[in-house]
């Protein structure tokens, strides 16, 4: 049966983030990310969550997710070949933009077959009931799961020429235990969510809502409201121009960041979005510049340190491994500029 709905009165606050709050997290026993994992063991289901997420806890021991393709036909293929769609505090998904003769609205299936299970609703207790309908509790994590639960796995420290995908692997292999990675790579980060998917457990964020320039400021909050876990921001370069002056707010406050700006000097997703919609840019120079974050480029270094921030380029694997160790050891925030 449903219950009454939770009043705004009755949710915790923002500020009860204390000792006590942490030490009870999603993957408690009796948490909710491990009951979806037993109940998709349990009834043979998929489980997915949206492409930009507002939080996923993630690691070992946790249930792995499959993510929502970006592109709308590519995530309208994906979650049309579904009979039922249970949405478990989750929004229907829709394309970020209007593509002209593409899908808005991602989910094609009749309204019978979509289950929503929103955030008005006492969400635990309704997966308590769907997990004792499925026997959900002979469930036990990497037993008889199915291999629906994350084992432990580190991507090896790779070396040689920095690319985005070296990039991902390099932060997975040191990001530590608890760690909040707040993700707005981007185009550079397609292959960090594969390459994460073993490490200690942490909450992976991501901007909501097509929210470009949200990744700084996010880090902020997170470092805020959890001052005793590292806050990572993985920073595509163009979106970070939006809110650079967060780094200001991050040395007034001595907030322990480490951002890593993804300077790949181009804006890669506009390039994406042109493609898919097959619209071949102008050979000419004002044309071409649109899409272009060079001439001069961007110095990070020095937009930083004019933030109080102290930075570093990291032009190699081995490099940029050796810069986050020392941000991650060190007090305070601090810029990488990863150069891809």
């Amino acid at each position: 049966d449903w219950l009454d709905p939770v009043g705004r009165d009755d949710r915790p606050s923002p500020r009860d983030s204390g000792p006590a709050s942490r030490s009870v997290p999603l993957a408690h026993p009796e948490g909710a990310l491990r009951l979806l994992g037993q109940i998709a063991a349990a009834s043979g289901a998929d489980l997915l969550c949206e492409n930009s997420f507002a939080r996923v806890d993630r690691g070992h021991g946790l249930p792995k997710f499959r993510r929502v393709p970006y592109f709308p036909q590519e995530a309208s293929a994906a979650l049309g070949k579904y009979e039922t769609l249970v949405l478990v505090d989750a929004r229907r998904p829709v394309a970020n933009f209007g593509y002209e003769g593409g899908p808005s609205q991602l989910v094609t299936q009749s309204e019978e077959a979509v289950w929503e299970i929103d955030g008005d609703a006492h969400i635990g207790t309704v997966l308590k009931l769907l997990g004792m309908e499925l026997q959900a509790g002979r469930i036990v994590p990497f037993k008889n799961c199915g291999g629906v639960f994350a084992g432990t796995s580190r991507p090896l420290l790779p070396t040689g020429r920095l690319t985005a995908a070296a990039m991902c692997a390099t932060i997975a292999a040191l990001q530590p235990e608890g760690a909040i990675v707040v993700d707005e790579a981007l185009t550079s980060g397609t292959a960090y969510w594969e390459a994460s998917s073993g490490c200690p457990q942490f909450s992976h964020l991501t901007l909501t809502g097509g929210a470009i320039g949200a990744g700084i400021p996010m880090a902020v909050g997170a470092a805020m409201a959890c001052p005793a876990r590292r806050v990572i921001n993985i920073q595509a370069d163009g979106s970070g121009l939006y809110s650079a002056q967060g780094l200001w707010t991050q040395a007034r406050e001595k907030l322990n960041v480490l951002t890593i700006v993804c300077a790949n000097r181009t804006y890669a997703i506009l390039k994406l979005e042109l493609a898919k919609q097959r619209i071949a840019p102008s050979n000419g120079p004002a044309a071409r510049s649109l899409t272009d974050l060079g001439h001069p480029n961007i110095d990070w270094v020095a937009l930083a340190a004019g933030y109080g921030v102290p930075a570093v380029q990291a032009g190699s694997c081995e490099e940029l491994a050796r810069q986050i160790e020392v941000g991650l050891a060190r007090d305070g925030p601090m810029v990488i500029e990863a150069l891809l």
